[in-house]
Protein backbone atom coordinates (compact mmCIF):
# COMPACT_ATOMS: atom_id res chain seq x y z
CA UNK A 1 0.00 0.00 0.00
CA UNK A 2 1.41 3.72 -0.91
CA UNK A 3 1.65 6.18 1.25
CA UNK A 4 -0.48 8.80 1.04
CA UNK A 5 0.52 11.87 -0.01
CA UNK A 6 -1.23 15.43 1.07
CA UNK A 7 -0.75 19.28 0.29
CA UNK A 8 -0.47 20.69 3.37
CA UNK A 9 -1.43 24.98 3.18
CA UNK A 10 0.47 26.40 5.79
CA UNK A 11 -0.82 29.85 7.08
CA UNK A 12 0.97 33.03 6.09
CA UNK A 13 1.58 34.03 10.14
CA UNK A 14 2.82 30.60 10.70
CA UNK A 15 4.91 30.66 7.66
CA UNK A 16 6.33 34.32 9.34
CA UNK A 17 7.12 32.67 12.50
CA UNK A 18 8.63 29.69 11.07
CA UNK A 19 10.97 31.86 9.04
CA UNK A 20 12.01 34.16 12.33
CA UNK A 21 12.78 31.00 14.37
CA UNK A 22 14.85 29.59 11.56
CA UNK A 23 16.47 33.11 10.94
CA UNK A 24 17.67 33.93 14.44
CA UNK A 25 18.66 30.14 16.12
CA UNK A 26 18.88 28.49 12.60
CA UNK A 27 21.39 25.60 13.08
CA UNK A 28 20.73 25.83 16.75
CA UNK A 29 16.91 24.24 16.33
CA UNK A 30 16.71 20.31 17.00
CA UNK A 31 13.86 19.81 14.87
CA UNK A 32 10.65 21.26 13.06
CA UNK A 33 7.18 20.15 12.50
CA UNK A 34 3.22 20.97 11.50
CA UNK A 35 1.15 18.66 11.75
CA UNK A 36 -2.80 19.70 11.74
CA UNK A 37 -2.54 23.12 11.74
CA UNK A 38 -0.14 23.91 14.60
CA UNK A 39 3.83 24.27 14.48
CA UNK A 40 6.32 22.89 16.62
CA UNK A 41 9.67 23.34 17.33
CA UNK A 42 12.59 21.21 19.19
CA UNK A 43 14.87 23.69 20.94
CA UNK A 44 18.26 22.59 23.05
CA UNK A 45 18.06 23.21 26.74
CA UNK A 46 20.57 26.34 26.16
CA UNK A 47 18.36 27.60 24.08
CA UNK A 48 15.01 27.24 25.72
CA UNK A 49 14.91 30.73 28.01
CA UNK A 50 16.29 33.02 24.26
CA UNK A 51 13.51 31.31 22.32
CA UNK A 52 10.53 31.91 24.61
CA UNK A 53 11.81 35.54 25.23
CA UNK A 54 12.11 35.81 21.12
CA UNK A 55 8.95 34.46 21.16
CA UNK A 56 7.55 36.95 23.38
CA UNK A 57 9.68 40.18 22.34
CA UNK A 58 9.77 40.27 18.96
CA UNK A 59 6.95 42.33 16.94
CA UNK A 60 6.15 40.13 13.81
CA UNK A 61 5.38 37.16 16.38
CA UNK A 62 3.87 38.69 19.20
CA UNK A 63 3.38 35.36 21.33
CA UNK A 64 1.92 37.20 25.00
CA UNK A 65 0.50 34.39 26.39
CA UNK A 66 1.88 30.88 27.69
CA UNK A 67 -1.12 28.76 27.40
CA UNK A 68 0.36 25.62 29.58
CA UNK A 69 3.75 24.28 29.88
CA UNK A 70 3.45 20.54 30.42
CA UNK A 71 5.99 17.48 31.26
CA UNK A 72 5.89 13.94 29.32
CA UNK A 73 8.08 10.58 29.69
CA UNK A 74 9.05 8.46 26.84
CA UNK A 75 10.85 5.79 28.49
CA UNK A 76 11.79 4.15 25.22
CA UNK A 77 14.02 7.05 24.64
CA UNK A 78 17.07 6.16 26.69
CA UNK A 79 19.21 9.66 25.80
CA UNK A 80 16.59 12.26 26.86
CA UNK A 81 13.43 10.35 27.91
CA UNK A 82 11.92 13.27 29.56
CA UNK A 83 10.08 16.32 27.74
CA UNK A 84 9.12 19.76 28.21
CA UNK A 85 6.21 21.27 26.21
CA UNK A 86 5.52 25.00 25.96
CA UNK A 87 2.29 25.92 24.48
CA UNK A 88 2.79 29.71 23.65
CA UNK A 89 -0.08 31.89 21.72
CA UNK A 90 -0.22 35.23 19.74
CA UNK A 91 -3.57 36.33 20.13
CA UNK A 92 -2.74 39.68 18.09
CA UNK A 93 -2.01 37.72 15.43
CA UNK A 94 -4.05 34.50 15.98
CA UNK A 95 -1.01 32.02 15.72
CA UNK A 96 -0.05 28.98 17.98
CA UNK A 97 3.14 27.93 18.68
CA UNK A 98 4.37 24.60 19.86
CA UNK A 99 8.19 24.67 21.49
CA UNK A 100 9.78 20.95 22.76
CA UNK A 101 12.78 20.16 25.12
CA UNK A 102 14.11 17.11 25.34
CA UNK A 103 16.12 16.17 28.70
CA UNK A 104 18.33 13.28 30.07
CA UNK A 105 16.99 11.51 33.09
CA UNK A 106 18.07 14.07 36.43
CA UNK A 107 18.58 17.34 33.95
CA UNK A 108 16.90 20.25 34.92
CA UNK A 109 15.45 23.41 32.91
CA UNK A 110 15.65 27.00 33.72
CA UNK A 111 12.64 28.21 34.85
CA UNK A 112 10.19 30.39 32.27
CA UNK A 113 8.46 32.38 35.49
CA UNK A 114 10.74 35.45 34.72
CA UNK A 115 9.54 35.15 31.16
CA UNK A 116 5.82 34.24 32.27
CA UNK A 117 4.60 34.51 35.43
CA UNK A 118 1.89 32.24 34.55
CA UNK A 119 4.45 29.35 34.40
CA UNK A 120 4.84 29.21 38.01
CA UNK A 121 2.10 26.55 39.22
CA UNK A 122 2.67 24.42 35.56
CA UNK A 123 6.53 24.00 36.71
CA UNK A 124 5.59 23.23 39.99
CA UNK A 125 2.91 20.39 38.55
CA UNK A 126 5.35 19.10 36.29
CA UNK A 127 8.38 18.96 38.40
CA UNK A 128 6.28 16.94 41.28
CA UNK A 129 4.32 14.60 38.57
CA UNK A 130 7.69 13.87 36.43
CA UNK A 131 10.38 15.12 38.43
CA UNK A 132 11.62 17.75 35.83
CA UNK A 133 13.86 20.11 37.94
CA UNK A 134 13.39 23.86 36.99
CA UNK A 135 16.28 25.88 38.44
CA UNK A 136 15.41 29.32 39.65
CA UNK A 137 11.47 28.20 40.33
CA UNK A 138 11.18 30.73 43.36
CA UNK A 139 8.96 28.20 44.54
CA UNK A 140 9.11 24.58 43.37
CA UNK A 141 7.00 23.08 46.29
CA UNK A 142 4.24 20.05 46.08
CA UNK A 143 0.51 21.18 44.81
CA UNK A 144 -1.20 17.93 44.82
CA UNK A 145 0.61 15.62 47.20
CA UNK A 146 1.42 15.57 50.39
CA UNK A 147 5.10 16.31 51.42
CA UNK A 148 5.66 12.34 52.38
CA UNK A 149 4.60 11.14 48.76
CA UNK A 150 7.17 9.07 46.63
CA UNK A 151 7.29 8.98 43.02
CA UNK A 152 6.42 10.64 40.32
CA UNK A 153 2.49 9.65 39.22
CA UNK A 154 2.40 10.56 36.06
CA UNK A 155 6.09 8.93 34.89
CA UNK A 156 5.59 5.56 32.77
CA UNK A 157 7.61 3.58 35.46
CA UNK A 158 5.04 4.51 38.31
CA UNK A 159 3.54 1.46 40.26
CA UNK A 160 0.14 0.86 39.03
CA UNK A 161 -0.68 -0.89 42.43
CA UNK A 162 0.34 -0.87 46.02
CA UNK A 163 1.06 2.36 47.82
CA UNK A 164 4.68 4.41 47.47
CA UNK A 165 4.29 6.74 50.05
CA UNK A 166 2.08 9.67 50.99
CA UNK A 167 -1.54 10.27 49.92
CA UNK A 168 -3.20 12.60 47.45
CA UNK A 169 -3.82 16.14 49.26
CA UNK A 170 -7.33 17.12 49.75
CA UNK A 171 -6.97 20.34 52.44
CA UNK A 172 -4.84 22.87 50.66
CA UNK A 173 -6.22 25.90 52.04
CA UNK A 174 -3.01 27.53 53.77
CA UNK A 175 -0.38 25.79 52.02
CA UNK A 176 -0.47 26.96 48.25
Amino acid sequence: MEARQETVEIPEALKVVFARLEEEFGGRLLGSSFFRGELTFTVPVEDYIAVLKYCRDTPDLAFERLDSLLGNHYPGRKEAPMEVVVHLTSVSKNTRLRLKVMLAEGQSLPTATGVWPSADWDERETWEMYGIQFDGHPNLIRLLTTEDFEGFPLRKDFPLQGTVGGRIRTDLKGKI
